[in-house]
Order: C-alpha cells, then sequence, then structure tokens
C-alpha cells in the first residue's frame, strides 16, 4: 500500500492543492494530513475544504489544539499566528470539525506497525524531531514506522529497525519558502520518499493581500537553502 502524508499547511491553500494533486497523480492509496490547518496564513477555511473534498483523514496539530484551548498560546505570538481572526473565520462549525480530529493514528500496513503523529513519539502535539534530532530512543519504540511533522523540515532516517520520517510543511516549509514537501510509505517495500512541489510566493502574497501577515512569514516564503531534501514531481 502507498499512502501519502501531509502536514503543516498553515492556511497555505496554493501549497496544500499542489501537494494533493501531485500526491494523486503518483498513484497512492490513501492521503493523511497530520496536523496544523491554521495559522500564520489566512486561508484555512480553503484548506480544510481542500483535504475534506479529497476524503483525507485528518490528525490535530498544536495550532488546532491552541486554537481549540487545548493548548497555552503564548501573548507574544498572535501577530504571527493569527489565530483570533482565524477562529471568526472558521466560527463553531469550522471549530467542530477541529474537534472531530484525533492526536495521532496507529495502524498496521502489509505487517509493518505505523504510527502517525504531528510531534514526535515523548510529546506528539508539541515535540520536535529535526533532521539533527537524536532518535536513538526510537529504537525502543513499538512501531516500524514513525511518520511526523511539526518542524517544517523534511527527512527520512533509519533507527535500529525504525523508519523515522518527517514529511515537512505543505504550507510554509522552513528551509525553502517556495518548495512544500510531502511523503510517500511504501509498505511492500518498507521505503519511504520526499517529494516537493513548487508555489509562487508572489501569489500567495497576493491573494490575501488584504490580511495582516506577518513580516516573518513573508520571508519565510522568499527563504532559499542549498541543501535541498525531496525531489521536485508534478510538473507544477
Amino acid at each position: 500500500m502507498r499512502i501519502a502524508l501531509l502536514s503543516d499547511a498553515h492556511g497555505n491553500p496554493f501549497g496544500v492543492n499542489r501537494c494533493l494533486r501531485a500526491a494523486q497523480a503518483l498513484s497512492v492509496d490513501t492521503i493523511y494530513f497530520l496536523g496544523d490547518a491554521v495559522g500564520y496564513l489566512p486561508g484555512e477555511c480553503q484548506v480544510i475544504r481542500l483535504l475534506a473534498e479529497a476524503g483525507v483523514p485528518c490528525q490535530i496539530g498544536n495550532h488546532e489544539a491552541m486554537i481549540l484551548g487545548r493548548l497555552r498560546e503564548p501573548r507574544a505570538n498572535e501577530s504571527l499566528y493569527l489565530h483570533g481572526p482565524a477562529g471568526m473565520r472558521l466560527g463553531e462549525q469550522g471549530l467542530d470539525v477541529f474537534r472531530t480530529w484525533p492526536d495521532g493514528r496507529e495502524f498496521d500496513l502489509d505487517g509493518h506497525r505505523v504510527l502517525l503523529i504531528h510531534g514526535c513519539p515523548s510529546d506528539p502535539l508539541e515535540g520536535y524531531c529535526y533532521p539533527d534530532t537524536d532518535i536513538c530512543a526510537f529504537e525502543q519504540l513499538p512501531y516500524d514506522v514513525v511518520v511526523m511533522g511539526h518542524t517544517h523540515r523534511p527527512f527520512i532516517r533509519q533507527a535500529g529497525r525504525v523508519l523515522a520520517v518527517n514529511v515537512g510543511s505543505c504550507g510554509l516549509p522552513r528551509d525553502q519558502g517556495d518548495a512544500p514537501s510531502f511523503a510517500i510509505y511504501d509498505s511492500k517495500t518498507n521505503h519511504a520518499t520526499i517529494y516537493r512541489v513548487r508555489i509562487e510566493p508572489e501569489e500567495i502574497l497576493h491573494a490575501f493581500r488584504d490580511c495582516a501577515i506577518h513580516d516573518d512569514v513573508r520571508r519565510c516564503l522568499y527563504r532559499t537553502s542549498t541543501a535541498l531534501v525531496g525531489e521536485y514531481v508534478g510538473g507544477i
């Protein structure tokens, strides 16, 4: 079975749409979303609609947990996260959608035990697992595959028998701002691949030109990297 894995859309329907289209073109069986549809950019309603129309099972991220009041939001970050305006746009009906999302998923695929979480195994909502994080502790986990998001920086690493995958961000990547990422895991080969699509920062900023987007988010969209992880796909 081939599953595509997206995370950290953060209100960017352009990145989500391109990642979904690219994943579908790669003939996957199912697409999962690992959380953080909301925050930073103001297109969260479009993001939720795109995921729902594609039949994507979703789970909660730390930003959904903050907007629902499950996690404390640092007061100084409101101008960056923009959760207040997002909550107004979502309304109770939109927030109720988040309330149906689980904190994570566990299942078996072709004999492999798979864990899907937003953060990391020790802290499923807020834990950070970067490309250079020590993941030796993963060797003791009762899983064969651990798939994460949250850091906006993709990687694939091995910890003993455990395959660790961070899918990066389909909305606001922090290494190459115009190159959203997603992953595909093939349970028959027990192999994962990171893929990239292209977006145009100008297109996003023009679409949301009437919204107060933080300068840090604008800079992130234009960030470049000399060590890009993943391969471009889809001709998009």
